[in-house]
């Protein structure tokens, strides 16, 4: 029985492989190219890593947004797929251009008008401010693409097509970093490699402008650009569901109201879970120094090397799933889950383990500061033992959210950052003065707590009456 159930299953894991390895290596490069990004602003030392880093909440907030609207957008899309319902995907394929435009422009003029005090709020100290006011602003000037990017690369992917995103994407990074190479430092001479006795290079200039984090700055919002452009365009020409926007975007009340049913929850909790990294990362910047601050950030960036695998089989689960669901297969829709959630727990053992012997290595490649290196990699090996939890729930919950059990995802966002991190974190650096571990143990209870919710939401089917396949 067990090998035959075994053989049912194999068709599905090909499903899924081939829709999640490319989303799989689409997160790894996008990891690496962020390490060589965030290594190269780490050359400046301390500041300049802490100016990145004290935005990193409010940047991951509106992004967390603009990922909420991809949901309401990219699920229905998926059940339409699955319903062969052609019309329905080229309607709301040109309804998520309309809602894109509205948010994308909104999030742009608030982040404008409050650019100048929100790294104040957060606890930028006085030489950092300068710089960190600067990289928001300038990054938000972007956020429209960023929305296009984030909405359009969803929906390609809930449409059955991962390695386009995968490609667009790859090629932003790649942009992104030699951008950096040419905008963050100033002109100089390279000193070239020396292999077997001989120099190739040596005595090359190498232009540069020399704008520091603010080159970072333009070098993202450039490639955020580019590619959020990109990547509408190809999913409004995507065969067989190629549409033109001058058949109409007047709004669809009934597409609308899903939408924000789907996208509402995944927007607030990303918005419950980002607002608490903005307490968080508030909390490190007030109450530790700015060294700690930099080591904070190195740690969240290297750490999402563990959970990219996870990540990437996330989406296919949403696309799976979703698609399961308006076939109305649900037999499939239950298989995929389980399926999804156990390679994605599975894989990040292997990474989290990784992780734990590599934490000083991959701290080290960040900053040259030894302050920065020890407390990054202390964090790293502290919160490697969550990796697995942390990939079931992020897999899982995109699953629930393929199923239209989107409001118990942002009730498990609630509980863990509110309930869990943020009041351990208070206990663990204020009272007990256990400082920078203080937060990342309180991180890695929290993960735990929310893959364990996960795996019980799932388990217990309720998600199967929500989505219409049980009456």
């Amino acid at each position: 029985m067990g090998a035959l159930r075994l053989q049912e299953q194999k068709p599905r894991f090909r499903k899924m492989w081939l829709l999640a390895w490319p989303a799989i290596i689409e997160q790894i490069l996008g990891t690496l190219v962020n390490y060589v990004d965030t290594a190269m602003v780490g050359t400046m030392g301390a500041t300049g890593t802490a100016a990145v880093s004290v935005n990193g909440p409010v940047i991951w907030l509106i992004g967390g947004i603009l990922t909420g609207v991809g949901v309401g957008y990219s699920v229905q899309v998926s059940n339409a797929v699955g319903a062969g319902d052609m019309e329905k995907v080229k309607t709301t394929l040109r309804q998520a251009v309309l809602a894109t435009l509205v948010c994308g422009l909104t999030a742009t003029a608030l982040y404008e008008v409050l650019g100048g005090k929100i790294p104040e709020w957060l606890g930028a100290k006085p030489e950092v401010l300068p710089h960190a006011i600067n990289y928001l602003r300038i990054y938000a000037a972007a956020l429209l693409f960023r929305g296009f990017q984030a909405v359009f690369g969803t929906t390609l992917r809930c449409m059955g097509d991962s390695k386009t995103p995968m490609v667009l994407n790859t090629v932003a990074n790649l942009m992104n970093m030699v951008l950096n190479f040419l905008f963050i430092y100033p002109t100089r001479t390279w000193e070239g490699i020396h292999i077997f006795g001989l120099s190739i290079g040596e005595g090359l200039v190498i232009p540069g402008m020399n704008w520091g984090v603010e080159g970072a700055a333009i070098a993202t919002a450039i490639s955020v650009a580019v590619t959020g452009l990109w990547m509408c365009a190809a999913t409004l020409r995507k065969e067989p569901y190629r549409t033109s926007l001058r058949e109409g975007m007047a709004p669809d009340r009934d597409i609308i109201r899903r939408a924000v049913k789907l996208g509402v929850p995944s927007a607030l909790q990303n918005a419950i879970v980002n607002v608490g990294q903005i307490f968080m990362t508030s909390l490190v910047a007030h109450e530790l120094t700015t060294v700690a601050l930099a080591a904070n950030q190195i740690a969240v960036t290297a750490e999402s090397f563990c959970y990219m695998p996870a990540a990437g089989i996330g989406m296919a689960a949403t696309a799976l799933v979703g698609q399961a669901v308006g076939a109305r297969e649900k037999e499939d829709a239950d298989a995929y889950g389980a399926l999804t959630g156990g390679c994605a727990f599975l894989l990040c053992c292997v990474t989290g383990g990784i992780l734990y012997l590599a934490a000083p290595v991959l701290a080290g490649f960040f900053n040259t500061d030894a302050g920065v290196v020890a407390g990054a990699a202390m964090a790293l090996q502290i919160v490697s033992i969550a990796e697995p939890f942390q990939a079931v729930n992020m897999v899982l919950s995109s699953a629930l959210r393929g199923a239209d059990d989107v409001r118990f995802p942002m009730v498990v966002g609630l509980v863990g950052m509110w309930c869990v991190r943020v009041p351990l974190a208070y206990v663990f650096v204020l009272g007990m003065k256990m400082e920078l571990a203080g937060v990342w143990v309180a991180m890695t209870i929290d993960l735990i707590v929310r893959g364990v919710l996960c795996i019980l939401r799932w388990k217990s089917g309720r998600w199967k009456k929500l989505s219409g396949l049980e009456t």
